[in-house]
C-alpha cells in the first residue's frame, strides 16, 4: 500500500490523532490524484459532511465540476457548501482546509471514495483505468477490507 495511503487509512481510524505534516502532504497527494481521475470519469459526487461542531452538516466531500477562477470549471474533489441554495459551491482543496477540520475529512474519506465508487459504478465507468484506480483507493481505505 502506497505511504500516503496508510497515513490517511491510520488518521480515519483515529480521529483523535493530532493533525501534522505527514497528513497534509497524505491530503494534496490524494486530492492530485482524484483532480485527475474526476475528469475522466466525469461523475459527479456529493459525499459525506465535514462541518465543524453544531455546523457539522454545513459542508460536504463532492466531486464535480467546480467553477474556480477565470479558468472555468474544474473536476476535483473538494469541500463544498452544502446549503442547498449554494449549489455545492467549492470552498477548499481536501489539502487546504483547516487543522480542525483534516481529522473529520479523513475520517469521511472511505465513506467518500466508496460512494463516489458507487456512483461511477452506477454510470457504468468502473471499468475504465480511472475507475479501477478509484476501486483500489477506496479498498485501501475501507476498514472491513
Amino acid at each position: 500500500m502506497e505511504s500516503f495511503l496508510i497515513v490517511l487509512r491510520d488518521q480515519a481510524r483515529d480521529p483523535k490523532r493530532r493533525p501534522d505534516r505527514t497528513l497534509d502532504d497524505a491530503l494534496a497527494r490524494l486530492s492530485h490524484i482524484l483532480s485527475q481521475l474526476a475528469p475522466a470519469l466525469g461523475v459527479e459526487y456529493r459525499g459525506p459532511f465535514v462541518g465543524i461542531g453544531a455546523g457539522r452538516e454545513a459542508f460536504c466531500l463532492a466531486v464535480r465540476a467546480h467553477e474556480e477562477g477565470p479558468n472555468g470549471a474544474v473536476w476535483a474533489a473538494r469541500v463544498c457548501s452544502a446549503a442547498p441554495h449554494r449549489g455545492l459551491a467549492a470552498h477548499w482543496d481536501l489539502a487546504a482546509v483547516s487543522r480542525l477540520r483534516k481529522p473529520l475529512v479523513a475520517q469521511a474519506l472511505p465513506a467518500f471514495l466508496a460512494g463516489y465508487h458507487e456512483a461511477v459504478t452506477a454510470a457504468a465507468r468502473a471499468d475504465t483505468a480511472a475507475g479501477r484506480r478509484l476501486l483500489a483507493l477506496s479498498q485501501a481505505l475501507d476498514p472491513n477490507h
